[in-house]
């Protein structure tokens, strides 16, 4: 039984004017000089502006996390203040002779931190 010979494999079309849609190469199997100078041959100065978008966006992405981590600690500090501030209407609420009303409040109020806490829809991992 004979092995069946390997078909020599074609050479991919440079991605250009005179490349039909059909046998373009994608974008990803050319090599970063390669990309480059397509894109200046198509459009003189393209690259240096295309880099320029990626650098800015860098930059966006950065200005995002740093906005992110800002939100995550403000909303830290804001549960940390009602936590504790259910806590200490609690307090004053048992202190002036009011424990059913104080068990009901600190009761309702762990039901809804807990609700935030561990609510499902939160999107994770992104």
């Amino acid at each position: 039984m004979s092995e069946p010979t390997p078909s020599p494999a074609l050479p991919s079309p440079a991605p250009g004017p005179e490349a039909s849609p059909e046998t373009r190469s994608s974008w990803r199997d050319l090599p970063v000089e390669q990309q480059i100078d397509s894109w200046e041959t198509a459009v003189p100065g393209s690259a240096a502006r295309m880099l320029r978008q990626v650098e800015a966006d860098y930059e966006h992405r950065r200005w995002l996390d740093r906005v992110e981590v800002r939100f995550r600690m403000f909303g830290a500090v804001l549960g940390g203040t009602g936590i504790i501030g259910v806590f200490w209407l609690t307090k004053h609420l048992v202190d002036h002779d009011a424990p059913a009303f104080a068990a009901g409040v600190f009761g309702a109020s762990v039901a809804a931190f807990a609700g935030l806490v561990l609510r499902s829809d939160r999107r994770r991992g992104q």
